[in-house]
């Protein structure tokens, strides 16, 4: 291995270390950075880090916009490319302040690999994004198939996310002790559930209707009663595979072990939609919908507040600025009943203020 080398993987995972113990990131973010940090390892062959100029930065820039997706062929989406020259950015930057380095590396240099700003406005924007409707997560509910125990985890799973907003990675890693139906609310607690940040808060079902609570209920009545799950269990346990009838490996059942990731809740997700002839929408795609249900409950800012709150947000902002962008064809729809109603009277304005 040559001294470069050994520089390298060394400073490289000293930052690793910083990000985790100093910054006290996630192990999914560390692994994120770790993953861009590789990318640009493999481009330099082996090259010093300190050997950092604006030329390097702008041909490494080059190369990510000439790579493709290996499993699609595409070219990387600006929002990948964006994310790797962020955290090469970070690292670079933590760089210049180490000992060997600091007067090696310029922060100057390190501002080209700035992304260019139009996509970076396009990845920061709060358009509209297509979600299910209530129409459509009632349709999907009802049209799957219920016959085995996988396929009644699965749709429990779906209407658990929509009557939480939980995140996938959350709900994966939810106890069976966590769940509170007397009271038709959880407990996410960031101690053992996998909450953003580690955040600790209660979430109440949200109004999908009692048909939505009925299959929950259902499904843990079914683990604790036919398959013995105690509270210490997960309320969504992975799959258990086994050595079949036909001799090959397939799902018999379910394991008292919860997934080790959340691709494969996604994957059930988006799967669960197409089956039922909808498009393939994603479990971040839920909490828009419980967005744009707030419009038919919430009419004080108390009710917003409680309604944010519900979701895991401290601040109601949060929850207008990621999800409660106003559709076109609803913006079209207000837009002419103001111009129906017209300007606000004195009187109005008065009781608006």
């Amino acid at each position: 291995m040559s001294k470069h080398t050994s520089d390298n993987l060394r400073i490289k995972r000293k930052h690793l270390l910083w990000l985790k113990d100093a910054k006290g990131l996630s192990q999914s973010s560390i692994d994120k950075a770790a993953a861009s940090i590789a990318a640009y390892d493999k481009w330099l062959k082996g090259k010093d880090y300190r050997a950092f100029h604006s030329e390097r930065a702008r041909a490494f820039k080059r190369h990510l916009q000439s790579l493709h997706n290996n499993r699609t062929g595409a070219p990387l989406s600006a929002a990948t490319i964006n994310g790797v020259l962020r955290d090469v950015m970070k690292f670079l930057d933590w760089m210049a302040d180490q000992p060997g380095y600091k007067s090696r590396i310029s922060r100057a240099d390190i501002a080209y690999l700035t992304p260019d700003r139009k996509s970076e406005q396009a990845r920061r924007g709060t358009l509209w994004k297509p979600h299910p409707s209530l129409e459509q997560v009632s349709h999907l509910l009802s049209v799957m198939p219920v016959e085995t125990v996988i396929q009644r985890r699965d749709r429990a799973l779906i209407a658990f996310l929509f009557l939480t907003g939980s995140r996938e990675g959350a709900a994966i890693t939810v106890l069976l002790r966590h769940v509170d139906l007397a009271n038709k609310c959880v407990q996410f607690d960031g101690r053992s559930v996998d909450t953003k940040f580690g955040k600790s808060f209660t979430t109440s079902f949200f109004p999908f209707g009692d048909d939505v609570e009925q299959i929950l209920r259902d499904w843990i009545k079914e683990l604790r009663q036919n398959h013995l799950f105690s509270d210490t269990d997960p309320l969504f346990p992975k799959t258990k595979v086994a050595v079949g009838p036909s001799r090959r490996f397939e799902a018999v059942g379910i394991a008292h072990e919860p997934w080790a990731g959340p691709s494969s809740a996604a994957s059930i997700f988006k799967q669960a939609f197409v089956s039922a002839g909808l498009p393939p929408f994603s479990p971040h795609r839920v909490r828009d919908a419980i967005a744009e249900l707030a419009r038919h409950h919430c009419r004080t800012p108390e009710d917003y507040k409680a309604w944010s709150q519900n979701i895991g947000h401290d601040d109601v902002m949060t929850t207008f600025n990621s999800y409660g962008s106003v559709s076109p064809g609803r913006q079209v729809e207000l837009m002419a009943r103001f111009r129906r109603r017209g300007p606000l009277s004195d009187d109005d304005q008065v009781i608006e203020r």
